[in-house]
């Protein structure tokens, strides 16, 4: 049984941001992390995720996402706030990750904090490469 620094107290948010630090290296809990800026930093396949699922590093904890219902078949959402952060998000059109600037709240979870999303959502290229083949041979 897990002991939880405000035993006997209801937890809020700030409480469960600070309990993340608790959890072991490499754990990734099934359930999701509410925080108020998630800032996504590098998603990996992993063990503790149930089926599709990959392990995402946050700027408030992890979570198991399904990268490709979750994440990258998202549209790119800059959110109504007027802050100004370069962010990424994943095309799934273009398969690539095109820069946008994020207003700092709402949004969705398809922005990323670099070009590394495409290492979380672009399929590997022997997924979709067609095999070529020359003419006369059919």
């Amino acid at each position: 049984m897990v002991s939880w620094p405000w035993e006997g107290r209801a937890p809020t948010p700030s409480r469960f941001q600070m309990s993340i630090s608790f959890c072991p290296s490499g754990h990734c809990p099934r359930n999701r992390v509410r925080c108020e800026i998630q800032e996504r930093d590098l998603c990996t396949n992993s063990r503790d995720c149930p089926k599709k699922m990959k392990c995402c590093q946050f700027s408030c904890g992890k979570k198991c996402l399904d990268v490709d219902k979750d994440v990258c078949t998202l549209p790119k959402v800059p959110g109504p706030c007027n802050a100004y952060f370069v962010r990424w998000w994943y095309d799934q059109q273009k398969e690539t990750c095109s820069s946008f600037i994020y207003g700092g709240c709402q949004g969705n979870n398809n922005n990323f904090q670099s070009e590394k999303c495409e290492e979380t959502c672009k399929k590997p290229d022997f997924l979709t490469s067609q095999p070529s083949l020359e003419p006369g041979l059919l």
